[in-house]
């Protein structure tokens, strides 16, 4: 691209106050070069870099932007907080043989990069929110299904046991009473169960307990415990019915088959 020869005069200007941080090394990884930009930047003397190669450099920062691939992370100092720069370099072509340079390109990305780490923070939040039930803290259907999963696909590999339990709180019509009793039990299961069993309320009124190396015996003796133990709550409303029902996992089973089965259990 060929310029007008008026505008050869504003160049020089152009390039020292450009937004980009820009230095220029020569066929030997020596500073040759560095725009005003970068310096203001970095806070460094030019007489200070030039003429020092990249492996010689006293300069923190600078050393770590020039051998940076992509982002490099500058720590805080005294004078600028932590920041991210985007760097990128150039072969300059020249005719002369032997006597190549190579642009540096630096572009402060601090703020790019507070708002992916913002995003990122909120979609883990979120993501927090679709696994979690709002009323009880508890994983939710989604969330328990995800966990099951991965617990099933353990106990296909390696042939360990896993069961379940459902237990499903009827005879209440008051939604706030249901919630009150909802809590309330979910306390209860998060306090007796062990560290590696996972509980979560599996729907509306159903809480779902997945017991990873349990045994079919010891996941019967469970529920009865839980059930019990639930309808010695205090403050349970009159009328209050309680069901559980387990399965165990068996060669051959899915998460489908090992849910049907509990399931079929409070029918």
């Amino acid at each position: 691209m060929m310029f007008p020869e008026s505008f050869s005069d504003v160049i020089p200007a152009m390039v020292q106050n450009a937004p980009v941080g820009l230095l220029i090394t020569d066929n030997k990884k020596k500073i040759v070069w560095i725009n005003d930009s970068l310096q203001n930047y970095l806070d460094i003397d030019v007489n200070e870099i030039i003429g020092v190669t990249v492996a010689t450099l006293k300069n923190d920062s600078l050393k770590a932007l020039l051998k940076a691939k992509n982002i490099a992370e500058l720590p805080a100092t005294a004078i600028h907080e932590r920041r991210w720069t985007k760097c990128w370099r150039a072969t300059l072509e020249n005719n002369d043989a032997g006597t190549g340079f190579m642009a540096h390109y630096f572009f402060d990305v601090t703020e790019l990069h507070q708002l992916h780490s913002e995003n990122e923070h909120l979609k883990a939040e979120l993501e927090n929110l679709n696994i979690h039930d709002k009323t009880t803290g508890m994983l939710n259907h989604h969330g328990l299904l995800q966990t099951l999963e991965s617990q099933v696909s353990r106990s296909r590999r390696y042939n360990n046991p896993l069961s379940l339990i459902i237990i499903e709180i009827g005879g209440i019509k008051d939604k706030k009473v249901l919630t009150q009793v909802l809590v309330a039990v979910s306390l209860l299961l998060n306090d007796q169960l062990r560290w590696a069993d996972l509980a979560g309320r599996l729907d509306t009124n159903r809480f779902l307990l997945i017991l990873p190396e349990t045994s079919t015996s010891d996941t019967v003796a469970l529920a009865e415990k839980l059930i019990k133990q639930i309808n010695e709550l205090e403050k349970n409303p009159k009328g209050l019915v309680l069901r559980s029902a387990t399965s165990s996992w068996e060669k051959g089973d899915d998460l489908d088959k090992l849910m049907s089965r509990a399931e079929q259990g409070l029918k």
